[in-house]
């Protein structure tokens, strides 16, 4: 698997892939605090790229429904017929193991180098940013696949690397759990501003992975925790989030940190592949490899008034954007614009000419952050666990989709977030209407999959509820239009209704890793843990 064979033969994976920005050895590098500091800048950029380039948003955004693609080494997302053979879902292993590697390298070889001149909670925050990032990958790898190998210190693994097996969902959660928490109580606070994560984040991310495990009283405590402390906020404007200036703002707890000039490893690369044309990028990019199905589009429409969300996260033909070749003056999307027949296409992730980023975009490279949580989410959290204390679904299943709450807590937070974005304020909500509200605060940020996966409860094994929402969406294509009619007469063909199995609610491991250890795709054995 690529968590062992990248030791012990060098291929491709590169598990130990990168020396924290230097070309010195791991020996000899943590000498200062500056050098200890910088070693964890790697956890939040290049290694994600895998993940952020394609599958991250096929996943989250075509197997969810947000999104539709005609790019052959995508569409199959869209129905979830994903071969193990798909270089995208290979993406989406070696990705995440990638951070892992990155992370366990710092984990395994810190402790035992650092000098005692270096202060002790600067080498705790380095080893708390690196068990919080360890946790977060591990929290994409189960959602994605399920059962998946852990490794802590692939060292002792390295001469039975070929009969490595994967280990239970429970048990991967109980070491994120653990994770988190030593970096809540070890990383320092009040520093998500400068990209790395702090205390803070990784509160918020444990109070994102207890409510996934149904332990609401905990993801509540959690949620209160970062909401009490006062270090994050709304940004008072929805559209703001997006815009390259603002990275690593106050609304921001943790974020994929992206480099404009550093080479295509390096950047965001998103906007090549999601913007319409390269009119928009002026970098030759800009591939319109995204359509935003025709149900998202129908879900803002239902939100009645919703529409500053829906501009700044869905072009529609004839929108208007001035922050977009701003100094021609602002960008209109043209109105035959439909790359992928439903007549949207995405904005967010899209900035724009690298004049309209203070010079920091390049081809297939721009330096606008990927988010990995913000804070709108911890204050949906809040209202969700509210409302999972009061409606205590039985073990193994989730919340009735009709539960609902109208508790002053739960409603304060929920409409926290609508009002930014002017939605009318609710008098009470239900689970199904909370899930569709962090569908259109969350759309295309890699979320909403995750949610529906877990709509049937913590590690579900079948997903009724989940099935009963995707077989009613429409994820079809439509006719062009004609330029009389401004192309708004075009015809919905009603070519894109599927139903899932139980089975598509996770992915395959990809066919290299199961070959190389057969085990992966064998019954998971316990993990034993350390302490």
């Amino acid at each position: 698997m690529a968590a062992i064979t990248s030791i012990a033969t060098g291929c491709k994976k590169d598990f130990f892939n990168r020396p924290p920005e230097s070309g010195v050895t791991v020996g000899n590098y943590y000498q200062t605090a500056a050098q200890v500091q910088a070693s964890t800048n790697g956890l939040y950029g290049s290694p994600w790229f895998g993940w952020n380039n394609k599958v991250g948003w096929a996943i989250t955004e075509m197997s969810s429904g947000n999104g539709i693609s005609y790019s052959s080494d995508i569409t199959a997302f869209e129905n979830w017929a994903v071969p193990n053979t798909n270089p995208e879902i290979i993406a989406a292993w070696d990705s995440p193991f990638s951070v892992i590697a990155q992370c366990n390298g710092i984990l395994n070889n810190l402790p035992t180098t650092v000098p005692a001149s270096v202060p002790a909670a600067t080498v705790n925050n380095a080893l708390g940013e690196a068990h919080l990032m360890r946790g977060v990958a591990y929290f994409y790898l189960v959602r994605v696949f399920g059962n998946v190998p852990i490794v802590e210190n692939p060292l002792q693994d390295i001469n039975n690397f070929q009969s490595v097996p994967t280990n239970p969902v429970t048990d991967v959660y109980k070491l994120i759990v653990k994770d988190l928490l030593f970096a809540e109580a070890n990383c320092s606070a009040n520093t998500a501003g400068t990209g790395h994560g702090d205390s803070g984040s990784a509160s918020a991310m444990l109070a994102k992975v207890y409510l996934y495990m149904q332990d609401y009283v905990d993801a509540r405590k959690e949620a209160e925790k970062v909401i009490n402390s006062g270090e994050f906020s709304l940004l008072p404007k929805y559209s703001d989030l997006f815009l390259t200036a603002n990275n690593n703002n106050k609304e921001s707890m943790l974020a994929m940190q992206w480099v404009y000039n550093a080479g295509y490893d390096y950047g965001n690369s998103i906007q090549a592949s999601w913007a319409y044309n390269s009119a928009i990028t002026l970098t030759g990019d800009g591939y319109g490899e995204l359509g935003v199905t025709f149900d998202l589009q129908n879900d803002f429409v239902k939100e009645g008034g919703d529409t500053s969300r829906r501009h700044a996260c869905v072009m529609l033909p004839g929108s208007f954007y001035p922050e977009i070749l701003a100094a021609s003056g602002g960008y209109t999307l043209p109105l035959s614009a439909s790359s992928q027949g439903t007549h949207a296409e995405p904005k967010k992730y899209v900035v724009g000419s690298p004049a309209d980023n203070g010079g920091k975009s390049a081809a297939q490279a721009s330096g606008n952050n990927t988010y990995i949580q913000r804070y709108a989410d911890v204050l949906l959290i809040e209202a969700e666990a509210i409302l999972g204390q009061s409606a205590a679904p039985a073990a193994g299943h989730g919340l009735d989709t009709n539960a609902s709450t109208s508790d002053a807590t739960a409603l304060k937070y929920f409409n926290m977030v609508r009002a930014r974005s002017n939605v009318p304020a609710a008098t009470s909500f239900t689970f199904r209407q909370l899930i569709r509200e962090r569908r259109l605060e969350f759309a295309l940020e890699q979320d909403y999959w995750f949610d529906l996966c877990r709509l049937d409860g913590f590690n579900a094994t079948s997903h009724p509820v989940a099935i009963n929402i995707i077989k009613g969406q429409d994820r079809g294509t439509s006719s062009a239009g004609t330029a009389g009619a401004n192309y708004r007469d075009f015809t919905r063909y009603g070519n894109g209704y599927y139903v899932p199995t139980n089975a598509n609610f996770l992915f395959p491991v990809p066919v290299a890793e199961s070959n190389a250890d057969p085990n992966l795709v064998k019954a998971p054995v316990s993990y034993v843990f350390k302490n």
